[in-house]
Order: C-alpha cells, then sequence, then structure tokens
C-alpha cells in the first residue's frame, strides 16, 4: 500500500514493503520525495526509498539475509492519519521480536517530522542492545558525501564541517558522537556498514547532503546513541545511500522508545543555514 501526501513545497509518497507500479518490493518509508523547487525528478532512487527500516540488529551473526533483511521481509501496515501524516507500522518481527512505528508528518513549507518508535516483545538479544538501522539511497547525487559538524575522533578539542564519502561499501562507514565508544559486541561472519567504524566524530546530531540545487538534512533529538552511516554505491553505482543507526542500550522488554528527528529538502544557501535549522527545532514542538 502507497499514500501520497502535499504539503507546501513537498509531494511524498509513503508505502510498505510489498511492489507497487515503478516501485520494488522490500522498500519501505518514503519511496519518492519531490519537492516543487525541482519538480518531476525524485531525491530517492526511483523504485527503492528513504528513510527505510533496513536492519535490526543486535550482534548476532545473521548469515541469513532474510534475517539479516528482515524488516524489509516482513509485512507493514500503512495508516493515513490525516492529511499531512502517514503512519508506518511493523509487527514484532520473527528473529529478534522487535514492534516498529513510525509517524511521518509533513510540514510547511518543506519539512517532514519524524517519529520513530520501537518495542522489544520478546527476550531474544545476543547482546545488550538494540540496534535499528534506517537506510536513504540517493538519486545520481553530484557530490555523494554526507556533510557534518565534527572532528577527528581522536582530536580533544575542536569542530568543524567534515565530510564522510567512504571509498568503498562497508569500509570505514559509520560515524559515531564524539563521547560515544563506537565499536559494539557482535559475532557478524561477513563485513556490514554498521560495524564498520570511522576514524571521525560527529559533536552536532545532524547532516546534509547536496543534490542538484537542494538540500536534504536529518536533524535528530539529542540524547541519543545516533551513527551516520554511508555507502557510496548502496543505491546501485552511482547512487549513495546516507544512512543511519539508532543504537538502544539495555532494552526492557515492552518498554518502549521514542525518537523524534526532522528531515528538509529545499534549495541549497549555505551551511550557516543547516546550522539556523538546527537551532530553531524544538523537536517536543514537532
Amino acid at each position: 500500500m502507497q499514500e501520497t501526501l502535499s504539503v507546501g513545497d513537498l509531494t511524498a509518497v509513503i508505502g510498505d514493503n510489498e511492489a507497487h507500479e515503478g516501485q520494488r518490493a522490500g522498500y519501505n518509508g518514503v519511496q519518492s520525495l519531490i519537492s516543487a523547487h525541482h519538480p518531476g525528478e525524485s531525491l530517492f532512487v526511483p523504485g527503492i526509498a528513504g528513510l527505510n527500516l533496513e536492519h535490526l540488529l543486535d550482534g548476532r551473526d545473521m548469515p541469513n539475509r532474510d534475517d539479516y533483511f528482515e524488516p524489509r521481509r516482513q509485512p507493514m501496515e500503512v495508516e493515513k492519519v490525516d492529511a499531512q501524516t502517514v503512519m508506518l507500522h511493523q509487527s514484532a518481527t520473527p528473529t529478534l521480536g522487535v514492534q516498529s512505528l513510525v509517524t511521518l508528518s509533513l510540514r510547511m513549507p518543506h519539512y517532514i517530522d519524524i517519529d520513530f518508535r520501537i518495542v522489544l516483545r520478546r527476550n531474544t538479544l545476543k547482546h545488550d542492545y538494540l540496534l535499528a538501522f534506517y537506510a536513504s539511497y540517493i538519486n545520481a547525487p553530484e557530490d555523494r558525501s554526507m556533510h557534518f559538524l565534527g572532528r577527528a575522533r581522536d582530536e580533544p578539542v575542536g569542530e568543524a564541517w567534515l565530510e564522510l564519502d567512504t571509498p568503498r561499501h562497508n569500509e570505514r562507514s559509520t560515524v559515531t558522537y564524539v563521547d560515544t565508544e563506537p565499536d559494539l559486541p557482535n559475532e557478524m561472519s561477513f563485513e556490514t556498514l554498521a560495524y564498520s567504524y570511522s576514524e571521525l566524530a560527529y559533536i552536532r546530531p545532524f547532516f546534509y547532503g547536496r543534490w542538484r540545487n537542494m538540500v536534504f538534512a536529518l536533524m535528530f533529538e539529542p540524547g541519543h546513541d545516533l551513527r551516520f552511516t554511508h555507502s557510496p554505491t548502496g543505491g546501485g553505482d552511482g547512487n549513495p545511500a546516507w544512512d543511519f543507526q539508532w543504537v538502544v542500550h539495555e532494552p526492557q522488554v515492552d518498554e518502549e522508545h521514542h525518537l523524534r528527528a526532522r528531515a528538509f529538502f529545499k534549495p541549497w544557501e549555505n551551511e550557516r543555514d543547516i546550522w539556523r535549522e538546527f537551532e530553531r527545532w524544538d523537536p517536543l514542538l514537532s
């Protein structure tokens, strides 16, 4: 099922894991995002998606790809709440037993407010954390980098705009907060973006990417273990993935965990404008 929302400058198609005309199966989330400032072309790779719930991980080995991509394999319910809001709900997954709910609300003139909720429904975890991995496949940007404010992890002070543009898939892929120990225990028998760490660290919980004459940014409520993840070819050759991970430590069965975020997609001005957007945003009022 798919729902289409149009608010202000943005038109978004939001859908489940089912295949639709022009849409591949297994890519839930925002399947198309078009701005009036660049009509006729979606930010996200056609047939794939952005803000796609891709993995639920706890560090166990997952050689079965159906387990590794479990959130993309299981059914989802799509509910249009009102003219600007859609909810995506997935019941507890077979392997980890994680229930999820994502609410996406378009706001004037170029914002998407996002409410992520996850609940561990069974005592299943191999290690004492739950990692929810969300992927956004970007449609042939001229600059494939993710940009953020941070510094090298081994530097004690400093803050500057940095770029995450990894040389290949699964190599130095993930940036964590400057005061977070990146390594999570895991027994993965194959390379994965989630457990491949950059020497860089971020200081402010947001990143942006350039696309045509536009900018796409994701800002996150402070106080969570958020990780920014990049692949140069996640959506195919020339189509990078601008991903993020939400790590919940010591989750308890039936305890709800809640993360607020805001995306914006608008004409590019400068980096000072990105910082102003973050300063003006109040997650509790989104």
